[in-house]
């Protein structure tokens, strides 16, 4: 689980500069994809945590 949790502050830790990178007909695909995967990441935290999030 801390992996996980290491990959949702990574994902949140990715910029404008760094999508600026991507060529620009796909930034909205990689950002939709990066935003449902920092979704599920955030809800699988929540669900494992003993007693809810803090």
């Amino acid at each position: 689980m801390e992996q996980l949790k290491q990959l949702l502050k990574d994902l949140e830790s990715i910029s404008f500069q760094d999508i600026s990178e991507i060529p620009e007909e796909k930034q909205h695909v990689v950002i939709q994809q990066i935003e449902r995967l920092q979704d599920n990441l955030k809800q699988l935290s929540e669900n494992k945590e003993p007693h809810g999030p803090r």
